[in-house]
């Protein structure tokens, strides 16, 4: 037996908006959200304006808030959970490539590890609707309050890589797939990255980091 053959399969790591979909799943809830109360939605748009003036995370996690006001958590759960099933079976949301290459990395005895800034109860209903196999989900966390749903945990950019090490994710053996420069810090932690579903630009931002690029990405 050569060696290569009795070294274990490496942990991969794959980012879920961008790579298994090609759209943001949960701006896709906010923003369904939003367009069901104008009264919601007038109330963003200062927060909008933040966003577009750099302030990206603080606004984004804002915005969630507002739309997300006055839902109990058992409400969330069934929205999150009808809108993880349609995406699932829609075509123009689903990068199925994805799919099959997880599928069969599992099947060859990789642990799959699935890492997003996406709510956890919609990656899990879209990730069980696609027959997506993982062994491990990194998901952003909701906490209830008497005025609604409020944002937790936003495990994006610095923070997914810090959930990934809590979890004990051997993150500087693994492989990390991801589409997303935001993505840079958990990159900079893996053995290697792959990309998936990035922009020419991002491609070329990579390429320019230190990450070590599989080939072919």
């Amino acid at each position: 037996m050569t060696q290569s053959s009795q070294e274990p399969p490496r942990f991969v790591v794959y980012d879920l908006d961008g790579v298994i979909t090609r759209k943001d799943t949960f701006t896709a809830l906010v923003v369904g959200q939003l367009m069901r109360s104008p009264l919601r939605l007038l109330r963003a748009l200062p927060v909008l304006v933040n966003m577009l003036r750099g302030k990206k995370p603080e606004a984004s996690r804002r915005i969630a808030e507002i739309a997300l006001a006055g839902m109990t958590d058992t409400d969330y759960t069934a929205l999150a959970t009808q809108l993880g099933r349609k995406i699932a079976a829609d075509t123009k949301w689903m990068r199925f490539s994805a799919v099959q290459r997880i599928r069969h990395q599992h099947e060859s005895g990789a642990p799959i590890i699935i890492a997003t800034a996406t709510e956890r109860r919609l990656a899990e209903a879209l990730l069980a609707a696609a027959g997506v196999p993982y062994d491990l989900l990194s998901a952003s966390l909701l906490n209830t309050t008497t005025s609604g749903l409020t944002v937790s945990d936003h495990r994006v950019g610095q923070r997914k890589k810090e959930a990934l090490i809590e979890l004990a994710v051997p993150i500087a053996s693994a492989v990390f797939v991801t589409d997303s420069m935001t993505d840079l810090p958990t990159a900079e932690a893996a053995s290697r990255v792959v990309l998936i579903g990035a922009s020419e630009r991002t491609r070329r931002r990579f390429s320019a980091s230190k990450v070590k690029l599989a080939q072919g990405s």
